[in-house]
């Protein structure tokens, strides 16, 4: 008899998706305060001398607005950033896989079908924002990597909106295929194989399973240093401060350092929703993610989609679903009798079954598999029980080979924090934050587009903005509001078209 098992999450540095806000071409507008006098000058090394004293920046979240901010100070000769992320096996945050032969950290946690395959259990695409200006940086890299074999476009018709539709009078569904016009990538290796090769190399360390203390994990210290610890451990003592993550631990890990404006923006509300003016807090929702293996020879989703093209899907007709997505259509495996699929809840489901993220309760796993189930047979108007079985027997029995259920407690920012400058005018062209007084700053997917695109060139600016020697701060209350996201709030999981 079939066994539902909880999956922890492995990798949950804070960052992901992955909003609409206009960008601007150029840094001078960008609305700013005049930097103040402080124990030690921030001004970035610019001479050949000063190259070999770089300062030093602490990293917190290897996530890929994290990796990328690391990246583009390294490159720029003038710091010697170092990453630290909660990761237990590598870096990625919300763009991780899981990889064959990844040990669980329990060791009761193993799934026989499952751990043989590689599988994108959050971010499962990457699109370049088309509707917002600046992400010309982005689209180098999105080619980049693909020439690399990084990145694989989704083959033409291989994503579909999954809506409603009328069969012989009755309520069926149909495959909208999308545009090609809109341009869609995953990880060759999975999604996890990008921050993987971000993090190659060896141009700055990434010191992985470093859970920094949400309590007085960065304290703020009198030579202007910023001490970091993890474990009861000082990590060392860094001249700058970048904070590559959201949620709880950040806002926790800054409310008590003299950065109070910066900490505000990192205080977090957890809704389905935001108002349409935008909240006065970032604000998150919680997804579901649900990976199943069932027979490929006798595939209930296989012979209700009835299309071999059909990759991954919008769901656009079932409340409780956002998302399916065959991951052996996009990573092929040696076990060719067996197909994986991942689903992912909508945000409202999330919430109403939410429970403990890293401890799942086997109740509330066997519960929330079996009505995610129900919604798949729903949503491609199969028969009721061919996914989950009979009513009187496990949800699942004789057709779920193996699954594993994940909570993405902090999932998709449904604002972001939008720059404005003296006139009260939007300015996007900030897509980050930063304090020059005390030499910190945040970037991440809240701050420009919930997507993987808004979370890299959301590193890569403010990283920028640090190498160009400005010593002022940008984007900082009140010089700014946060805006809710049209997409997000129709996708659920992110602006991705």
């Amino acid at each position: 008899m079939f066994q539902f098992k909880k999956y922890l999450h492995q990798s949950t540095s804070v960052l992901f998706l992955p909003l609409l806000l206009s960008c601007r071409s150029c840094y001078s507008l960008v609305a700013t305060r005049p930097y103040k006098t402080h124990p030690q000058q921030r001004k970035a090394p610019s001479t050949v001398l000063d190259m070999a004293n770089k300062e030093t920046v602490a990293v917190i979240g290897g996530g890929i607005a994290g990796l990328s901010c690391a990246t583009a100070l390294s490159s720029s000769g003038k710091f010697d950033p170092t990453v630290f992320d909660t990761g237990r096996l590598r870096p990625g945050g919300r763009c991780s896989s899981r990889l064959p032969g990844d040990m669980p950290k329990d060791p009761s946690d193993k799934h026989r079908i499952l751990d043989t395959s590689i599988i994108d259990h959050a971010a499962q695409i990457i699109t370049v924002p088309k509707q917002l200006k600046g992400f010309e940086e982005f689209q180098k890299q999105v080619d980049t990597w693909e020439t690399q074999g990084i990145l694989r476009q989704f083959p033409e018709g291989s994503v579909c909106d999954v809506v409603t539709s009328k069969k012989d009078g009755k309520e069926s569904f149909r495959l909208k295929p999308l545009a090609n016009s809109e341009k869609m990538y995953y990880g060759a290796n999975g999604m996890g194989s990008i921050p993987t090769s971000m993090a190659s190399g060896k141009v700055f360390p990434v010191e992985q399973d470093v859970w920094v203390s949400p309590n007085n994990g960065v304290r703020y210290e009198r030579d202007g240093k910023w001490k970091v610890k993890a474990s009861g451990k000082i990590l060392g003592a860094f001249d700058r401060l970048v904070i590559a993550h959201n949620g709880k631990c950040a806002d926790r890990l800054m409310s008590k350092t003299p950065a109070k404006d910066l900490h505000s923006l990192l205080r977090t509300n957890f809704s389905p929703s935001v108002p349409k003016w935008g909240g006065k807090r970032m604000t998150l929702n919680s997804i579901y993610s649900l990976t199943i293996a069932i027979d490929k020879r006798d595939s209930p989703i296989s012979k209700a989609l009835d299309n071999d093209k059909f990759m991954s899907g919008f769901v656009k007709n079932e409340p409780a679903l956002r998302f399916l997505s065959c991951q052996t259509r996009k990573h092929p495996n040696e076990n060719d009798d067996v197909e994986i699929w991942t689903v992912l809840s909508s945000a409202t489901f999330g919430k109403k079954h939410k429970g403990p993220q890293e401890n799942l309760p086997d109740e509330l796993v066997a519960k929330v598999t079996g009505l995610l189930l129900s919604a798949i047979e729903r949503s491609l108007c199969m028969d009721c029980g061919s996914l989950r079985g009979p009513e009187d027997s496990e949800p699942g029995a004789n057709m779920v080979l193996d699954s594993r259920l994940q909570l993405w407690g902090a999932a998709v920012p449904l604002n972001t924090w939008c720059t404005t400058t003296d006139n009260n005018q939007e300015d996007a062209n900030a897509g980050f934050v930063y304090d020059g007084e005390y030499g910190v700053g945040a970037c991440g997917d809240w701050l420009l587009d919930s997507s993987i695109a808004g979370a890299w060139e959301s590193g890569r600016r403010l990283a920028k903005w640090m190498s160009d020697e400005n010593e002022s701060s940008v984007g900082l209350p009140p010089d700014g509001a946060f805006q809710s996201s049209g997409a997000v709030a129709q996708q659920g999981i992110g602006s991705l078209k």
